[in-house]
């Protein structure tokens, strides 16, 4: 009678615990691929289908550039080792609100004299 419950227990804890495995796989496919878009994109010094791919991954710019890692680099030093210039002058301004950095342009004109 143990040996029947047990088994009836685990048949039900198994069946429990396989979608959830299933659902972290999809999850965990879908992450793998818009990283794999992002750095592919990056690495090709393509601004136009980077943007379209973080649209498509509802990934703001401000969140690529300091959560995205690619190669062990963040996105900015992959993009300035691969060369992409177009890419990393594109994001160069979210770089900055993460060091703090702040210009200041006056746009006051200068007295008349």
């Amino acid at each position: 009678m143990k040996t029947a419950l047990f088994f009836a227990v685990s048949l039900a804890a198994a069946s429990v615990a396989v979608p959830a495995s299933a659902d972290e796989f999809i999850q965990d496919r879908y992450t793998r691929n818009a990283l794999v878009q992002v750095c592919t994109e990056t690495a090709d010094d393509n601004r136009r289908g980077l943007t379209k791919t973080l649209r498509e991954y509802r990934i703001s710019k401000q969140n690529a550039v300091e959560k995205v890692v690619c190669n062990g680099k963040n996105l900015m030093d992959f993009a300035r080792i691969n060369e992409a210039f177009r890419v990393a002058a594109m994001l160069q301004p979210y770089e900055d609100r993460i060091k703090g950095r702040v210009t200041i342009h006056d746009v006051a004109a200068p007295a008349p004299n």
